[in-house]
């Protein structure tokens, strides 16, 4: 999967239009980043990646670019 795919499944994940995220995005700015959301993405990334993400490395992560280095992207 390439990140833009990737930053597609976040669009829909938090409700935007796709093709809104490019990755620059910092996540706290985003209203819709919140606890429901964090949950959703977990999710996501166990499905698609089958990636386990550790709670402490996802605090750690400031921008939507971030996320997609969790992902493995």
């Amino acid at each position: 999967m390439q990140r833009n795919e990737f930053y597609l499944l976040l669009d829909d994940l938090l409700g935007f239009d796709p093709g809104t995220l490019t990755g620059k995005e910092v996540l706290s700015d985003l209203e819709e980043w919140d606890s429901l959301a964090i949950v959703g993405f977990i999710a996501l990334v166990d499905e698609e990646f089958s990636i386990a993400v550790p709670p402490t490395r996802l605090r750690e992560c400031q921008m939507v670019s971030d996320l997609g280095d969790l992902a493995g992207l």
